[in-house]
């Protein structure tokens, strides 16, 4: 018993060390006021945790990352239907596909955001420059630039790299349907929509109710794309909270008001990640 106990011991440390005592220290700076740099920590109570409950820019960035959170549904969804036609046998190269829609979901988001910045391009992107191409010239705009297109440019951004990874596990769980249950709903006259409707989906349920919590987890801490394409604007557009504690915390040096904010994130993404579970476990 105590020689296992010493193997742990050096994981523990670690553990402690890079991620207990941070938490620990973000807890306690999240009731003082401090500029980061100078003197010590004047201790304030509650007064960042009432403060937060007024703030519309961090209400207006929460609102952005559950925007995230919905958009990320749809790269789910065609991770969906990308895995259900890949697992046909009819198609052919489907290992070649399977790969090709994965290497997004390897790929570092800073340089998928340098990327993408160049495709958003207003002048000489890619996107506007095809638009151009099939003569639908009057759609293109400076999609970073604009509030009403800035968000949703980086959310489709965000699900390129992510619908690939969604489309590995549905795949994963469609391997381990029964496929007798297919064969007597055929038999019984329903067709492929049904049979997608009332065995895949249900059967499938288990992998969905992961994706979820993932979405979830990536989407309220996001941070790179943010950063690299628009540091938030135009006009806080897609400032989500992340980036907000980080202008707090580096940029107007409001580190305890910074610190209160990452606690309420914490808080929030470790009691949805325990609802869903608590779904999952039950299902």
């Amino acid at each position: 018993m105590a020689g296992g106990y010493a193997l742990l011991l050096p994981a523990a440390l670690l553990y402690g060390a890079f991620l207990l005592v941070p938490i620990c220290q973000t807890i306690y700076l999240s009731f003082t006021r401090w500029d980061g740099l100078t003197g010590s920590p004047t201790w304030t109570g509650l007064d960042n945790y009432r403060r937060l409950v007024g703030d519309d820019r961090f209400s207006g960035a929460l609102l952005n990352n559950f925007k995230w959170v919905a958009g990320s549904w749809l790269a789910q969804g065609f991770g969906l239907a990308l895995a259900a036609l890949l697992s046909a046998t009819w198609i052919r190269g489907r290992a070649a596909f399977r790969t090709i829609f994965f290497v997004p979901a390897t790929m570092s988001l800073v340089v998928v955001g340098i990327v993408w910045d160049f495709v958003y391009n207003p002048n000489w992107g890619l996107l506007n420059n095809a638009l151009r191409t099939v003569e639908a010239g009057p759609l293109a705009t400076g999609w970073l630039s604009d509030e009403s297109t800035a968000m949703p440019a980086i959310i489709a951004t965000a699900n390129w790299t992510y619908f690939g990874f969604a489309m590995v596990i549905f795949m994963a769980g469609l391997q381990d349907l029964d496929r007798s249950l297919f064969e007597a709903a055929s038999i019984d006259g329903a067709g492929p929509m049904a049979q997608f409707r009332h065995i895949t989906i249900p059967g499938l349920r288990s992998q969905i109710t992961l994706l979820l919590i993932v979405s979830f987890i990536n989407t309220l801490r996001t941070f790179d794309l943010v950063y690299v394409m628009t540091s938030g604007g135009p006009g806080g557009s897609t400032e989500v909270v992340a980036y907000y504690i980080y202008s707090l915390a580096f940029m107007t040096r409001q580190v305890g008001y910074g610190a209160a904010a990452a606690v309420i994130l914490t808080l929030l993404t470790l009691i949805i990640t325990i609802v869903f579970l608590r779904l999952r476990e039950r299902d």
